[in-house]
């Protein structure tokens, strides 16, 4: 147990006064048994055991109660803080905090209630509302939240989380584990909704966030064994969606699937294709829907590799690149709006300028040049 150091200092039954300055402070008095001691000199509580009760109405902590069982502190403790709140515990021969705890507004309200072991959270945690109500319902395991309910005044939900089995009586119908597909709506306060989930056996089938307006903002499906993730405009028209196939996290596979993005127009402006876990293919379009980008990406060991074809917005080619982990390799080709080649480049080792060819109009050659590795040309 750690005391500020004002505190943390203390003195006998008699009040005591020392000066700081001009200021004067009174000493928490602490006693146990009728007698004075000082929790802060082991000595003094040596061998004892009773219930240590320490004041001091100008400090933070206003009253201390505390057992002590042979001389260590172990049991029951209460704490009162100046602006009236109060605390409940017991430790165990640790000093840990152990079993049910509790804390208390300065109106007496219960506010939360924690089971604890060795002082970590297992099992139900409540938190309760200024009114008094259960606001807050958490099922702990191993150190982590696997079940919450988030409950408004009138009872109804503003959060969910589901387990793969029934942790609490209060979760087995909206987490769907009564054998059939639940169907919850979320509020962020009474009558309004923020969201909807559908669960079954403890598994999310279905969630969608609903803004202020009453609109759908993004949704998360889980359908014949592919979770498809989608975003919307403020109107309605889908902006973006990623569907890939449903994995366990923990095995190791990377993502596999489509990604596609959208102009509030509805024009399809990019779609990405993705396996063992990396992108394979990118493709870009323009608002007046002609190809913008082709991309292919292959990977060898750490290595990645990209060969990419942009478009002008008249679908002729504009550029065809080859890059080596992010740098310019090989030949490289640029092309005016007619289409014409007017520039090559040649790249080397790590993305370095070694020749370039520059073509007229009508694609002569029109200059050639080589690039020594000082930068010079000849």
């Amino acid at each position: 147990m750690h005391w500020p150091a004002r505190t943390a200092r203390r003195i006998g039954l008699g009040v005591v006064l020392f000066a700081v300055g001009t200021t004067v402070h009174a000493l928490p008095l602490c006693e146990l048994n009728g007698e004075a001691v000082n929790p802060a000199n082991g000595h003094t509580i040596s061998g004892k055991s009773g219930v240590m009760r320490c004041t001091d109405d100008l400090g933070e902590l206003r009253l201390r109660e505390q057992t002590v069982r042979e001389g260590r502190f172990e049991g029951p403790v209460r704490l009162e803080l100046r602006d009236g709140t109060r605390k409940e515990y017991s430790v165990n021969e640790r000093g840990n905090r152990h079993g049910v705890a509790r804390e208390f507004d300065a109106r007496g309200t219960l506010r939360r209630e924690e089971q604890l072991v060795d002082g970590r959270a297992v099992g139900e945690q409540k938190q309760f509302a200024e009114a008094g109500h259960l606001q807050r319902l958490d099922f702990f395991v191993d150190g982590r939240a696997v079940v919450t309910l988030g409950l408004l005044s009138d009872g109804s939900l503003s959060e969910l989380r589901c387990a793969g089995q029934s942790l609490l009586p209060q979760d087995r119908t909206p987490c769907g584990h009564a054998g059939v597909l639940s169907e919850v709506t979320l509020f962020r306060e009474p009558g309004t909704p923020s969201g909807k989930l559908r669960y079954l056996a403890g598994q999310l089938q279905y969630h969608a966030v609903i803004d202020g307006r009453g609109a759908i903002v993004r949704t998360e499906e889980v359908k014949e064994g592919r979770r498809i993730k989608r975003v919307y405009y403020p109107s309605g028209q889908l902006r973006s969606e990623a569907d890939f196939i449903e994995r366990d996290p923990s095995s190791g596979e990377g993502r596999e699937g489509l990604a596609r993005e959208w102009a509030e127009g509805g024009q399809l402006t990019q779609e990405t294709q993705w396996a063992n876990g990396q992108e394979q293919t990118i493709r870009q379009w323009y608002l007046n829907g002609r190809l913008k980008l082709r991309q292919a990406i292959q990977r060898d060991g750490r290595h990645q590799q990209r060969h990419t074809e942009s478009f002008w917005d008249n679908g002729q080619p504009a550029a065809i690149n080859v890059d080596r982990n992010g740098r310019l390799l090989g030949w490289q080709k640029y092309f005016d709006e007619a289409g014409v080649l007017r520039r090559e480049e040649e790249h080397g080792d790590r993305g370095v300028l070694l020749r370039r060819k520059q073509y007229g109009a009508q694609g002569a050659l029109e200059k050639d040049e080589r690039f020594l590795p000082d930068g010079s040309r000849v």
